[in-house]
């Protein structure tokens, strides 16, 4: 018998954690890509346990937030599914703020849906986004899936411009 990986076996063990299984299907299986980057930020964010933000920023953000496109919305469909085989739930916020983020540049706008003592977490889930998307460019590669992994490109940019700035250092509250 052979003891290499298939490549699913691959995907899934690039990932240290992060529902690995569920991560490593997907992408090995090709749902994303039919994705944007920024769909794809939102659909990492699904793995992200960041609790605190679904609850601080749920009801605040809830009528502003974007929606799913029906593409996103079909890869959340198959992530859930899988979720379901593992007793797995995801929570679409963070996803959601993640795409708004990602589309608008507005910290602000992400400021005022959270308590100010989140913002900080906001912000290293937006570098944890960052990690993982190096994760999955490496995972793509392995995959020969070489048009979403130049379609990932500048994935630092798209993310991180406009988050620390002499701007969102002093943030000013509306009166």
């Amino acid at each position: 018998p052979s003891e290499s990986l298939t490549p699913r076996g691959r995907a899934c063990a690039a990932f240290a954690d992060g529902q690995p299984l569920i991560m490593g299907t997907i992408i090995s299986d090709g749902w994303l890509a039919g994705l944007s980057l920024p769909e794809v930020c939102g659909w990492i964010c699904l793995f992200l346990r960041e609790r605190r933000i679904a609850q601080t920023a749920g009801e605040a953000a809830r009528g502003e937030l974007p929606s799913f496109s029906p593409a996103l919305q079909e890869v959340y469909h198959a992530t859930a599914e899988l979720g379901e085989q593992l007793e797995v739930e995801f929570d679409t916020t963070l996803s959601k703020m993640m795409l708004d983020w990602c589309e608008k540049k507005d910290i602000g706008r992400v400021a005022g849906w959270l308590d100010a003592h989140m913002l900080g977490v906001f912000v290293k889930t937006v570098l944890r986004v960052v990690s993982y998307l190096d994760v999955t460019r490496e995972v793509l590669l392995g995959l020969h899936e070489y048009e979403l992994y130049n379609r990932l490109d500048h994935h630092t940019d798209l993310l991180l411009g406009g988050l620390v700035t002499n701007e969102s250092l002093y943030l000013t509250m509306a009166d």
